[in-house]
């Protein structure tokens, strides 16, 4: 005599589809083969999946023929996850809203697929490439700004290494995270820094990068703006306005770092600094304004380091 134990495979409450539904033993008196059971259980009236397991070690499929109706609507809440809370309005003892909740938590926590996966890549790729009209359009079509690759650089993070100051921007007006780091511990700001870009690095704390990010490195934009000058002072192939452009870019980044770290006497200096800038008419002048600022940036150094200790 075959004697079968039926397994019912159950649709799960939670968040997972019936392929990964739960398995739970269904005690009955057991069938032979080629004889029908007298009563349906409630879980074969809904369109269940009978397995049976005889002495053979055989698996049988055994589908019971519900209504037609209830097997449709039954798949069609299934297959059809956007239209889960009209149904469960309509029927609230089988659709709870509370599955529904847990469902709707599934769908938004699911990664990039398909054609949003091929947009975030294209997005990383563009900006890296410095491709400014892509990555707005890419933008605009709501590709995510924050999604990093398989190393956790962003497209924030290649535009800051490249020093593409315009892209960083529109990355940062679509909600690019400044703070996000790489699988290395980097930051945007990080690799702005190491590349010296220092408009980009303006742009960074503007938009909300944390400062201290900089002592990965062991700087911060005191430092850089003191590398930066001494290699505006030993050069001498630079035009007056190219000079001052430089200047200018150094000045606003230490405004931004000043602002943040509530420096306000030292503001007015820089401020002051910054005036003289704009009255410059000569080359001499010009090396005046920089030996100051340099001047200034090293002593804001030795105060920070004294402040330290």
């Amino acid at each position: 005599m075959d004697v079968s134990s039926p397994l019912v495979a159950a649709a799960s409450d939670g968040d997972r589809s019936s392929s990964e539904g739960e398995y739970t033993v269904a005690h009955g008196p057991a069938v032979r083969d080629g004889e029908k059971r007298e009563e349906e259980t409630p879980m074969e009236a809904a369109g269940a999946v009978g397995f049976s397991i005889s002495r053979l070690d055989t698996l049988r499929l055994n589908r019971t023929r519900p209504p037609a109706d209830t097997e449709l609507r039954y798949l069609h809440l299934l297959w059809q996850p956007g239209e889960l809370l009209q149904a469960g309005r309509s029927s609230p003892g089988k659709i709870t809203s509370s599955r529904v909740r847990r469902l709707g938590r599934a769908r938004r926590n699911m990664g990039p697929i398909g054609k949003d996966l091929y947009a975030v890549k294209r997005l990383r790729e563009t900006a890296n490439s410095n491709d400014t009209d892509t990555v707005r359009r890419l933008l605009e079509e709501d590709t995510d700004p924050c999604a990093a690759d398989d190393k956790g650089r962003t497209a924030l993070h290649f535009s800051s290494c490249n020093g593409n100051e315009s892209i960083v921007q529109l990355l940062l007006s679509y909600g690019a995270d400044p703070n996000q780091r790489d699988s290395l511990g980097n930051t945007p700001l990080h690799l702005a820094a190491c590349t010296n870009h220092v408009p980009v690095i303006t742009t960074l704390l503007r938009g909300g990068a944390r400062v201290d990010a900089l002592d990965r490195a062991g700087r911060t934009p005191l430092h850089l703006a003191r590398s930066k000058l001494n290699i505006l002072q030993e050069g001498d192939s630079h035009s007056l306005e190219t000079l001052r452009g430089e200047v200018t870019q150094i000045i606003q980044m230490l405004r931004e770092y000043l602002n943040i770290m509530g420096q306000s006497e030292e503001r007015e200096k820089l401020e002051h600094i910054s005036n003289q800038l704009q009255n410059t008419r000569t080359r001499e002048q010009m090396d005046e304004v920089t030996d100051l600022l340099a001047s200034f940036t090293s002593l804001s150094i030795q105060m920070q380091n004294m402040g330290d200790h």
